[in-house]
């Protein structure tokens, strides 16, 4: 199973992966055209509506940033898709079923939008997982300055003459 760490690719939001996981096409077809007029930089795929299909493909592809998953899909509901697939992605939910809504945010979802989707909706959604991820983007960037400054390059040293510097060597 190939998987990568949500965002961990990423630090700037242009080249974000997303997937579409839809199993009635003209719907995919709807939220692919409102994401691509908001986000035009992101790629997005559409992978086919089916637990088995779903599961299959994230198997054998790494894990994209972001999915929009409906909740019921062709052959059953997508939390059994989760469950086989176990996504490293951030969720957001779209459906016309508002009964999953406690369920959905048990797993890696981020926000649950009714259908029809309104155009409005989708972009607060999408500015929620930006958020989400800069947040996190910015702790890994913090992390890596703090790891430049944690070894040194050089080290000093002092027998009984003044101090002398040495590079530090990295195993």
């Amino acid at each position: 199973m190939i998987t990568n760490s949500p965002y961990q690719s990423h630090l700037f939001m242009n080249n974000i992966q997303v997937a579409i996981i839809e199993d009635e096409k003209p719907a995919a077809r709807l939220l692919e055209g409102m994401i691509k007029k908001l986000r035009p930089q992101w790629d997005i795929i559409k992978i086919p509506g089916s637990i088995e299909s779903s599961v299959a493909w994230f198997a054998s592809h790494p894990h994209p940033d972001i999915v929009f998953l409906d909740i019921q899909l062709s052959d059953g509901n997508s939390f059994l898709f989760i469950e086989q697939a176990c996504p490293t992605s951030l969720i957001i939910f779209t459906t016309a079923y508002d009964e999953y809504a406690v369920r959905a945010f048990t797993v890696n979802s981020i926000d649950y939008l009714l259908k029809p989707i309104r155009q409005e909706r989708l972009e607060e959604a999408i500015q929620k997982f930006e958020h989400v991820t800069s947040k996190y983007n910015q702790k890994l960037l913090e992390q890596n300055d703090l790891l430049k400054y944690s070894i040194p390059s050089r080290i000093p040293a002092r027998n009984t003459g003044p101090v002398s510097l040495f590079p530090a060597t990295r195993n």
